[in-house]
């Protein structure tokens, strides 16, 4: 291809599907868009693998504002295509269990609120316990899918105006039947492996290998290259532009997960507010729940549950929480070797956890049974920054080490580094990227989560 007006996106997850949807929907659009991934299919890390919890305000105040508009947005895109049935979406109640054998003062959502907005969260005491009318409850309130916990605290920390989930993957799945409709192409096996400049000093194209070894290396011209491509980010980064000075400062937060059916969760919870006029939502048939534990003696980490429905709208109940960082679970060369990496250990411990949350409660005394389903096992890595908030950024061309000749070209942009909220900011990142490749303000301010220039620095 000899026009240079294609925008390349490398990496397939659900922050490149997201930027090449809302660009292709972009009022000035006219370029090809590129979706280029190194793995032979998508969705083998976390957008395929994680939670799919959303929050509106769960954010440091460097994300605020696209945590509140991207919430928005998942809402909005579900609302217009029957996304509860298409890929689960629901708004959701979320708990904080408090065991007795919990450091003090500790709750369920501390880690996820670390260094945020805490007291929002802590000031929503007004929830009480939810369900409708005609689903059992335990003794103390709770639904009948939560196992009772002896001498623990159950506090509902937050409703499902300021929370939801999905089926991430469902959503991708999506997202990229959308965007090959509207002509996004789509290159699997395929990784970028530098970039080339054209006799004016501009960079012009980039430069493609086959990562099955089937096709022959291609050169492919282009005006925009946008780094989405999660854990790997720093890695394509370093590829394309070995002499740069700047650091992509992303890590690779490794997570097993398990995903299981349970005898009490046979039917989607129905939303109490639905059908009443002036409630939040109401016309939600289906709410979801989340639990978010502390690090106890049972746990040495801290476990969240997930009670949602899946793409086909069946009750599934998702556990997570169990991390290891770089350090100790090095990441795969490709997205789809995560599954030669899965600790049965690690699956374990999960499957306990998921049990004394949400299994058969015992006799009087004893511990809870196992009568849990195992759907599927997973890990999946995902990207989390050094700095705690998403990388949404330009690279300057002086920043990029390819010599002071090289001044204008193609624009390279990094858009990563979301930790564990990839599946909640991804909309919004898709429409503030879309903004700025189109020339665009972007739709909400980002310029706390632009990377400083390493020349800059140093003035």
């Amino acid at each position: 291809m000899t026009d240079n007006n294609n925008v390349v996106i490398l990496g397939g997850g659900i922050i490149g599907l997201s930027i090449a949807y809302h660009l292709s929907h972009s009022p000035s659009h006219n370029q090809q868009i590129h979706i280029f991934d190194a793995a032979e299919r998508l969705l083998e890390s976390a957008s395929g693998y994680a939670g799919g919890f959303l929050a509106r305000d769960w954010f440091p105040e460097q994300a605020a504002a696209l945590g509140d508009f991207s919430f928005e947005l998942h809402r909005q895109l579900a609302d217009k295509h029957n996304g509860q049935e298409r890929w689960g979406y629901a708004g959701s109640h979320v708990y904080s269990l408090a065991p007795d054998d919990a450091p003090a003062g500790t709750r369920g959502e501390d880690w996820l609120l670390a260094g945020t907005s805490r007291a929002q969260a802590a000031g929503r005491q007004a929830y009480g316990h939810v369900s409708a009318p005609e689903e059992k409850v335990n003794e103390d309130g709770t639904p009948a899918w939560m196992t009772p916990q002896s001498g623990a605290s159950w506090n509902v920390v937050a409703g499902v105006e300021d929370c939801a989930q999905v089926e991430p993957r469902k959503l991708c799945e999506f997202l990229l039947s959308e965007i090959q409709r509207r002509g996004v192409q789509l290159h699997l096996s395929t990784r970028a492996i530098g970039v080339t400049t054209n006799a004016n000093g501009k960079i012009s194209a980039l430069r493609l290998e086959a990562t099955n070894g089937l096709t022959e290396p291609t050169v492919l011209s282009c005006s925009d290259i946008v780094l989405a491509a999660g854990c790997w980010t720093p890695r394509v980064y370093k590829t394309l532009f070995p002499r740069s000075r700047l650091e992509v400062e992303i890590d690779a937060l490794a997570g097993h997960s398990v995903i299981y059916r349970s005898p009490r969760y046979t039917k989607p919870f129905l939303n109490v507010a639905s059908g009443q006029e002036g409630k939040a939502h109401s016309k939600d048939k289906h709410i979801s729940y989340a639990i978010y534990c502390p690090p106890t003696k049972t746990w040495s980490y801290s476990p969240e549950a997930y009670a949602r429905l899946d793409g086909d709208g069946k009750p599934e109940i998702w556990i997570g929480g169990l991390n290891n960082n770089s350090t100790e679970l090095p990441l795969p060369e490709l997205a789809t070797d995560s599954k030669k990496l899965v600790n049965k250990e690690r699956i374990t411990e999960l499957r306990q956890a998921a049990v004394q949350l949400t299994g058969l409660k015992g006799q009087e005394g004893t511990a809870a049974e196992d009568d849990l389903e195992i759907v599927s096992e997973a890990l999946c890595f995902r990207p989390a920054s050094k700095s705690g908030v998403p990388i949404i950024t330009e690279v300057p061309h002086k920043d990029l080490g390819l010599g002071s000749h090289v001044t204008a070209g193609a624009k390279v942009w990094i858009a990563g580094g979301h930790g564990p909220w990839g599946i909640s900011l991804s909309l919004g990142t898709g429409v503030v990227m879309s903004d700025m490749i189109s020339g665009r303000e972007p739709t909400v301010d980002i310029s706390a989560l632009r990377m400083q220039s390493p020349i800059a620095s140093k003035l």
